[in-house]
């Protein structure tokens, strides 16, 4: 479905080339392999900490301002995030200015001046982004999930970091950190879109002198899980969210396409089972939905939602009973073929534009290590079963790999403790 080209250059960059017919502009996107659970409780936040300094200056561009008008000045879209295992720096700007997308990404990443006054001042910044996600509670309870899930591990850290770890963070910590993880090695580039010039040659230009090595690694998890575990955070509000899932599979896991699906028909859109029960039936919450988090050696699938703070009891017994008949009940053949549809055209929906393509590729080969034709992965849905899926449902919807994450004007957790206590 897809057309590119995979390219590996001797220092172990990966470049993948996806000329694009129908659009005159391009994406540019370089994803590094290293994230927040990459770090130690010292550096938690650094990696996030570095997207944001290497847009602070570069001896060929000497303040942010440069940076940012060298590109507003030709209509791109730019911008950068950091997760718990990638990084990823992208230009989006019309084909024509391909050479001046790759130049300044190059010259932020590796030109970067990190300069301490800088550094003082964007510990400010950051200190209000971890603020304003501790505020909004619909986005930070993602954050108490992953901690009740994975504890003091780095996976369980926030990828902000803490006020206390980024006030210390100097110079040489940005350098040494970008040193060691920003290598061609550890890292995918891809161009898609609008072909105008010789874009594997001048990447090729950019990358020629670098062959420093990866030095980096992250600390495998721990399966230690003999029971539900539970986390309440107490905060003033009009509303109580919710985290409540189950431990489960890698990102490469084979099984991966049948959680996929049951994802799907369960809570990944308006005419799921959980949307359905919780909202429609009873008017419990505003938003619900499930999701599936994936990680290289371990995964979660859960459901999240905001839910009127004196029912959030009953919202729990409610999600924990659609996660029961997912083990005791087969899916129906016309549910089943529903969702593999949605799954077939959310995928073709996604690969619409530049970015898109550009993500989908950089995604497959830095963190699955091969690029899987679209089409292929449609099969592999179509050929999932309701047997599958129960048989899924059975082993990993399980009593010792259940977790509840809560934020509420709760002060205690015992009740709620003992709710996802009663699960079978």
């Amino acid at each position: 479905m897809l057309d590119y080209q995979l390219t590996s250059f001797s220092n172990g960059l990966k470049v993948i080339t996806a000329p694009m017919k129908n659009t005159k502009a391009v994406t540019v996107l370089f994803l590094i392999g290293v994230g927040s659970r990459y770090e130690d409780k010292n550096l938690n936040g650094i990696s996030h900490f570095l997207e944001h300094m290497v847009f602070k200056g570069t001896k060929k561009r000497p303040t942010v301002l440069d940076i940012s008008m060298a590109l507003d000045s030709v209509g791109a879209s730019y911008n950068a995030f950091t997760t718990e295992e990638y990084t990823g720096f992208y230009v989006r700007a019309a084909s024509e200015h391909f050479d001046l997308a790759l130049d300044i990404i190059f010259d932020v990443l590796y030109n970067a001046k990190f300069d301490p006054a800088e550094i003082d001042k964007e510990k400010g910044v950051i200190a209000e982004e971890i603020n304003m996600y501790q505020d909004n509670p619909q986005i930070f309870i993602a954050e108490l999930a992953k901690e009740v899930f994975y504890g003091a591990e780095p996976l369980g850290m926030q990828v902000t970091g803490k006020k206390e770890t980024i006030s210390q963070f100097k110079r040489a910590d940005f350098i040494n950190w970008r040193d060691r993880h920003y290598t061609p090695d550890n890292m995918v580039v891809v161009v898609a879109g609008g072909e105008n010039g010789d874009w594997l040659g001048k990447i090729k230009q950019f990358f020629d002198k670098l062959t420093i090595s990866n030095q980096g690694s992250y600390q495998k998890i721990k399966e230690n899980q003999v029971k539900p575990e539970s986390l309440v955070s107490f905060k003033q509000t009009d509303q109580a969210h919710l985290v409540i899932g189950f431990r489960s599979i890698p990102r490469k896991d084979s099984r991966r396409p049948i959680l996929k699906v049951l994802n799907n028909l369960f809570g990944e859109n308006m005419s799921s089972r959980l949307f359905i029960e919780v909202r429609e039936k009873r008017g419990l919450a505003y938003y619900v939905s499930s999701d599936l988090a994936d990680f290289h050696d371990t995964g979660a699938f859960a459901v999240s939602c905001g839910v009127d703070i004196n029912r959030a009891e009953d919202a729990i017994k409610v999600i924990l009973d659609e996660f029961e008949k997912l083990k005791k009940s087969p899916i129906p053949d016309s549910e089943l073929k529903r969702a593999q549809e949605n799954l077939k055209g959310r995928m073709y929906l996604s690969l619409e534009e530049s970015f898109a393509v550009a993500d989908f590729l950089a995604d497959q080969e830095l963190l699955y290590g091969k690029i899987e034709d679209p089409d292929d992965l449609i099969e592999q849905f179509k050929k999932v079963t309701a047997v599958d899926v129960q048989k899924f449902a059975r082993e990993f919807l399980v009593k010792e790999n259940l977790n509840l994450a809560v934020i509420g004007p709760f002060k205690e957790k015992q009740k709620f403790q003992k709710i996802i206590e009663r699960y079978q």
